[in-house]
C-alpha cells in the first residue's frame, strides 16, 4: 500500500491509546527488518531517516526504497525524518518523500528554535507535511536533571508561534548510543508528558526509546506519547548479529552470511518494541478507520 501520511497514523494512534515506533532506518536490511515485524505483528511502522545516511547514500534512495516495500505491505507504514539540523535538510526529506520532518534546534534561544520551526513550517504545512519541534536538553547517554525537562510554557509558545504539529520534549528520556556512548536507563517524567501534551493540543514524539521498562513506555503512551523514536536496541542486536558470524569466519565470507542473521536479530526486537507501544494488533483497525475517513 501506498505510503501513510503520519497526520493520519499519529491520530489513529492518539485516539486509541497507542504509539507508533519509528526505527532509524539507514540501510535496506533495517529497512526490511522493520517492515517484515510490522506484518508478522500487524502493527503500523514509521520508518525514520537520518540526515547522516547521506554519507553514503542519499534520502530518495533509501525512500524509493521503503516505498517500493510498503506498496507490497499489508500494513501501514509511514516515512519521517529525524533531526535535520538545516532548512535543507528537511527540503530534501519532504522531496524525497517523508511526510513528517524535524527541525531540531532545541539547543537554540527560544525565540531562535520559533523562528527556524516557523520557516519549515511555512512551507512544508501546505503540502501536508508535518514539522516535528524539539525542545529542552537531552545529550546522548546522559540523564537528565530537573533543569534539562522540557517547560511546558515554552512548549506552548513553540507549538503556537512556529505552527509545529509534533513535540519531541525532552522528559527524562536519554538519547542512545549512535556515537559510542554507554546509555542510561530512561526515567520518564510522566506527570511532564501529560502536561505538554494537554497544554500543547499536539502529538508527543519520545526520542531515546530504547531501553525504557515497557511499564513506563506503557505509562507515557497513556500520558500523550503517540510516536517513540527507536534505534540503540535495535542497530545493537544487528550490529551483534554481524559480529557474530565475523568473529567466527575468516575476512572473505560473503557479506550476505552476516547481514542474514543480522537481520533477523533486528526484526526479532522491532517485534519486541510494537509490543510494548500498543501497536501490535492495530494495522487492520487502522485501515479499516483510514478507508472510513474516506
Amino acid at each position: 500500500m501506498p505510503i501513510v501520511p503520519l497526520n493520519q497514523m499519529l491520530t489513529h494512534a492518539s485516539d486509541n491509546g497507542y504509539a507508533v515506533g519509528a526505527f532509524v532506518s539507514m540501510n535496506l536490511e533495517v529497512i526490511q527488518a522493520a517492515i517484515a515485524a510490522a506484518e508478522a505483528e500487524d502493527s503500523p511502522v514509521i520508518i525514520r531517516i537520518h540526515p547522516d545516511s547521506r554519507e553514503i547514500t542519499r534520502f530518495d534512495t533509501l525512500t524509493t526504497i521503503a516505498k517500493h516495500l510498503a506498496g507490497m505491505a499489508r500494513v501501514p507504514v509511514g516515512l519521517s525524518l529525524d533531526h535535520g539540523e538545516t532548512v535543507g535538510d528537511t527540503m530534501d526529506a519532504i522531496r524525497a518523500g517523508c511526510t513528517s520532518v524535524m527541525l531540531d534546534a532545541a539547543e537554540e534561544p527560544l525565540d531562535d528554535n520559533i523562528a527556524a520551526v516557523r520557516e519549515v513550517v511555512n512551507f512544508a504545512a501546505p503540502l501536508g507535511v508535518m514539522v516535528e519541534a524539539a525542545i529542552g536538553h537531552m545529550e546522548h547517554g546522559a540523564v537528565q536533571g530537573e533543569d534539562d525537562l522540557a517547560d511546558v510554557e515554552q512548549a506552548v509558545r513553540l507549538v503556537k508561534e512556529s505552527g509545529a504539529t509534533i513535540l519531541s520534549p525532552a522528559i527524562g528520556n536519554v538519547h542512545g548510543s549512535a556515537h559510542g556512548e554507554e546509555k542510561a536507563t530512561p526515567s520518564l517524567a510522566i506527570d511532564r508528558i501529560r502536561a505538554l501534551s494537554e497544554a500543547t493540543g499536539v502529538p508527543i514524539c519520545l526520542h531515546g526509546g530504547s531501553g525504557t521498562p515497557p511499564a513506563m513506555m506503557n505509562d507515557a503512551v497513556t500520558a500523550g506519547v503517540a510516536m517513540v523514536i527507536l534505534f540503540s536496541d535495535m542497530i545493537t542486536a544487528f550490529n551483534r548479529g554481524m559480529k557474530s558470524v565475523y568473529d567466527a569466519n575468516s575476512d572473505g565470507i560473503a557479506i550476505i552470511d552476516a547481514l542474514v542473521p543480522a537481520q533477523k536479530a533486528a526484526q526479532a526486537v522491532i517485534a519486541e518494541k510494537m509490543s510494548d507501544l500498543g501497536s501490535k494488533g492495530r494495522a487492520g483497525a487502522f485501515l479499516e478507520w483510514q478507508k472510513a475517513q474516506g
